[in-house]
């Protein structure tokens, strides 16, 4: 999905099921049913053999799952699984509209992951950069991630542009005076 599909909370429909994406509001509730079947698929494609399996393995996970995200409810899903053929359709509809959530990222060399992290600090980054509280968690989980990656990228070109400022101002004074007055004049 691209980033205006994400950032605009769009959904898409598989015969009369709407199919949404996750929201943050909801992501404590999707996660405890998505994440096994996320560990299930991860390196894997979106096969029919491979969504049997998932089913087979984690068939109370995929119906919660499913109705966390579409119009039905969890009987209604249940009864929709005898039609297998249009079963695998919703499900690969789930996974595509989320995929921002299912696509499995390896971690980058190198990377140590830091155990003290939390929501909050995600939540508390985004809302130093201008977002509200009742805004994120509104936003789908693509967007969430999205608007952290770009707000990360942001801050790293802030540091860097002061540092070169910083540079900038230590080899050639004369030069950071014309540099400021241009920066400041309308």
């Amino acid at each position: 999905m691209n980033d205006f599909f994400l950032a605009t909370n769009r959904s898409i429909k598989i015969n009369d099921i709407e199919v949404r994406q996750i929201q943050m509001k909801d992501f404590d509730t999707w996660a405890m049913h998505a994440e096994p079947l996320k560990n299930f698929i991860k390196d894997q494609n979106h096969s029919d053999e491979i969504l049997t399996q998932l089913f087979k393995v984690h068939g109370v996970q995929v119906i919660s799952t499913i109705a966390c995200v579409s119009n039905l409810n969890q009987k209604a899903i249940f009864d929709l699984a005898a039609d297998e053929q249009g079963f695998k359709e919703l499900l690969k509809a789930v996974l595509l509209v989320n995929q921002a959530y299912f696509k499995y990222e390896k971690p980058k060399r190198g990377a140590k992951k830091k155990d003290d992290s939390t929501w909050f600090d995600s939540f508390q980054f985004l809302v130093s950069m201008g977002h509200q509280h009742g805004e994120i968690m509104e936003m789908t989980y693509g967007a969430f991630q999205s608007y952290v990656k770009a707000a990360n990228k942001m801050y790293k070109q802030g540091i860097f542009n002061n540092a070169v400022a910083a540079r900038v101002a230590q080899s050639d004074k004369k030069g950071f005076e014309s540099f400021k007055k241009e920066m400041v004049s309308d």
